[in-house]
């Protein structure tokens, strides 16, 4: 269960923001009997997001006690920071669309662009290093 928590807070996330908002009565906001919540499935890949958004900074902030043998700390540390910045793009993608409505068509696509190469690198690098997510 993604839970609301002090870096999806930096983002400027609220606590009654989906999908931490609780609806009494709604059916989708209830454990079902295999212990899930459906508001969590509703978009999957944004629950996910968040999860693994505030496990990465709260991994790099507190447990950077050893890192990949083939990297130095600080490279560690710049890949941590990538895939950190890939999920928190994923999560602010409205507030940036937000922002960027004033600008013209091609200012948008250069910025969309952009974003998107660094969500995919930073995905790659996600799946590249899963395995050295451990201290």
């Amino acid at each position: 269960m993604v839970k609301y928590n002090k870096y999806l807070k930096e983002l400027g996330l609220k606590e009654d923001d989906y999908p931490f908002n609780v609806v009494e009565g709604d059916s989708r906001y209830i454990e079902d009997e295999d212990g899930f919540k459906g508001n969590e499935f509703f978009s999957l890949d944004y629950s996910l997001s968040l999860y693994i958004y505030s496990q990465l900074c709260y991994f790099k902030e507190n447990c950077l006690f050893c890192y990949p043998s083939e990297l130095t700390l600080e490279q560690w540390e710049d890949i941590l920071n990538k895939m950190i910045e890939a999920f928190k793009l994923m999560i602010i993608e409205d507030k940036t669309f937000e922002q960027t409505m004033h600008l013209g068509v091609k200012e948008q696509k250069i910025i969309s662009k952009n974003k998107q190469k660094k969500i995919n690198y930073g995905l790659r690098l996600f799946i590249k290093y899963f395995r050295d997510l451990w201290y």
